[in-house]
């Protein structure tokens, strides 16, 4: 798949804006505050629907306009995709899919799959466990509705036992209404981490083969999954239920729910020691960028096409020839790469897009490069 062009209306520093794009390497330059980011930004939010960069959907609105409104078009294996956001200024915010409004968020995912990479995931290694289930999550919403579904009804179930738990002070009456929320929750929880369990195993292994590419085999990466325990979905829903039932007594004195996977984490561990203690930042960077790369053969292989890739200002502290190694490596890929300085430039057609002042200036579309050097 490949995105063909976006159009943006009051979007960030955007009044208006339309750019077609390559299949292959677009390279989108400019000094720093200009609105490179905000371009992709723009392509993550009809991926995602929301911002990869914040929590507050007015932040994306031009400042002083009654909205913001984003429209794309995907090409895939089967024909084209349109999508449009549009947010209000009272934060409405509506998407639309082949011009047809959607009823849920989760009709948005599956249109549009994109591995996105910035500086600031370098928090999925160094960051807090809540950012590290928010990266499982999100990037396993992006391949499956149904999974986002599933987390928005465990968070429901989750926030009705914390209620009981912070208004209920005698046991027996607590034991007597929260069983039924246990079972429910214990329920979709099996589902949850036997996903996630799966996304790991899956994405693995291609991290693992990166990691020593990028390091010239000077590190071994190693993956694993920290909380709930069991493999199969019976062994995990079996597993929390009973910790729900033996924590009832923390549980009462905390006032929330102590165990389950909105508790769990991933461990990057590199030589067997923990990489959040040990790895040193370079290499916490390059291990954020071995797991996003690994999501692209495993998107591939759940879609039966390439996602696109988005780099975000990631490519400017690799020196050329490592610029040059991983160009090669993702030559059958649609990428969307922003960067103050780029060392290297593909040796295929590749499409140069200027970014300045919020308004895209000297736009060069299938550049031959003329030179490498």
């Amino acid at each position: 798949m490949f995105v063909k062009w976006l159009k943006l209306k009051n979007f960030r520093n955007y009044e208006e804006c339309y750019t077609e794009f390559t299949p292959k390497f677009n390279l989108i330059s400019g000094k720093n505050g200009q609105g490179k980011t905000n371009l992709v930004e723009a392509v993550m939010l009809c991926a995602l629907t929301k911002s990869p960069r914040t929590s507050r959907d007015d932040d994306m609105r031009k400042d002083g306009s009654d909205f913001t409104d984003v429209e794309l078009c995907v090409e895939r294996n089967f024909g084209d995709i349109t999508i449009r956001c549009r947010i209000d200024n009272q934060n409405k915010k509506m998407f639309f899919v082949n011009t047809n409004e959607t009823k849920k968020m989760s009709d948005v995912f599956g249109n549009l799959v994109a591995v996105y990479f910035s500086p600031n995931d370098l928090k999925i290694v160094s960051g807090a466990p809540s950012d590290r289930r928010d990266f499982m999550d999100m990037d396993i919403s992006e391949l499956s509705g149904t999974y986002y579904n599933l987390i928005q009804r465990y968070n429901k179930i989750l926030e009705q036992r914390n209620k009981l738990l912070k208004t209920i002070h005698n046991k027996q009456i607590l034991e007597s209404q929260i069983e039924i929320w246990n079972e429910q929750l214990a329920s979709a929880a099996g589902h949850i981490v036997k996903t996630r369990k799966s996304f790991l195993n899956k994405i693995t292994p291609p991290a693992t083969n990166i990691m020593k590419y990028i390091s010239k085999d000077a590190d071994n990466l190693s993956i694993s999954y920290v909380g709930s325990r069991g493999e199969t979905y019976e062994e995990i829903r079996s597993e929390i239920l009973s910790a729900l039932r033996f924590n009832l007594d923390k549980d009462m004195e905390l006032g929330y729910t102590t165990v389950g996977p909105h508790r769990d984490d991933i461990k990057f561990e590199l030589d067997d020691k923990d990489s959040k203690i040990y790895a040193s930042q370079g290499q916490q960077r390059t291990i954020a960028l071995s797991v996003k790369i690994a999501e692209l053969s495993v998107f591939a292989s759940e879609l039966g096409e390439n996602p696109i890739l988005v780099l975000d200002d990631v490519f400017s502290e690799l020196d050329y020839s490592r610029q040059k190694n991983l160009y090669e490596k993702f030559s059958d890929v649609q990428i969307l790469m922003t960067g103050t300085n780029f060392r290297y430039r593909p040796k295929d057609d590749y499409q140069q897009i200027i970014v300045d002042g919020g308004k895209l200036k000297n736009k060069m579309k299938y550049c031959k490069n003329i030179n490498n050097n």
